[in-house]
């Protein structure tokens, strides 16, 4: 698995690359590899992306996505609110 682009330092979210921090009334949209509609939606995400560093980075993500689906079957779920 490559190194995600953001982590949660002190209770917030922060961009890797450069420390800032995401603000907590920036609307925010996180998928997870146990959602079975995830890597439709990282896909699709994908093939409308033009800045080839950012298209490279959902590439990873997607193969991660399925690496997890394959070796965790059991943790695929319906995604919920």
């Amino acid at each position: 698995m490559h190194e995600r682009k953001y982590k949660i330092e002190n209770n917030q979210l922060k961009k890797r690359s450069n420390g800032e921090l995401v603000p907590e009334n920036e609307p925010l949209f996180i998928f997870r590899a146990k959602d079975r509609k995830a890597l439709a939606a990282l896909v699709a995400y994908n093939m409308i992306l033009d800045h080839l560093p950012q298209k490279a980075a959902v590439t990873k993500s997607i193969e991660d996505f399925r690496q997890f689906a394959l070796n965790n079957p059991e943790k695929m779920s319906e995604p919920t609110p």
